[in-house]
């Protein structure tokens, strides 16, 4: 129990007693939630950094005394590809290109093409 100045006890309520039980606790989150917003800052300052640095690459493909654009050789497999099969949505693409016949080969959603060949 509590006494006042005049010495005499008075009992102490329990909404009294709440409120001073929630008071360090609402003190902590606040404590902790500032250092959080800080690195959240950092780490997206990093994030754009790492972007601005990868820089624009072009793959080429030289054999035989041919040069084949791997940007090209994707554009093409595509169009080959919508063009022939018009009901297939493309979720998944690889081409495989294979100089020693002279052509690039199609697999859409893990499925093999090999009528849907592109000469190159």
């Amino acid at each position: 129990m509590a006494t006042s100045k005049a010495g005499t006890k008075k009992p102490i309520t329990k909404a009294a007693s709440k409120a001073v039980e929630t008071a360090p606790a609402a003190a902590s989150v606040t404590a902790e939630a500032a250092p959080k917003k800080t690195v959240a800052k950092k780490a997206a300052a990093k994030k754009e950094t790492t972007e601005a640095v990868i820089p624009a690459a072009t793959v080429v493909f030289e054999y035989a005394d041919k040069k084949v654009a791997a940007n090209d050789l994707a554009a093409k497999a595509l169009e080959t590809f919508q063009a022939n099969h018009t009901d297939i949505q493309i979720q998944d693409m690889q081409i495989y290109v294979k100089a020693d016949d002279n052509c690039a080969y199609i697999v859409v959603n893990g499925t093999e093409y090999p009528d849907d060949k592109i000469l190159l």
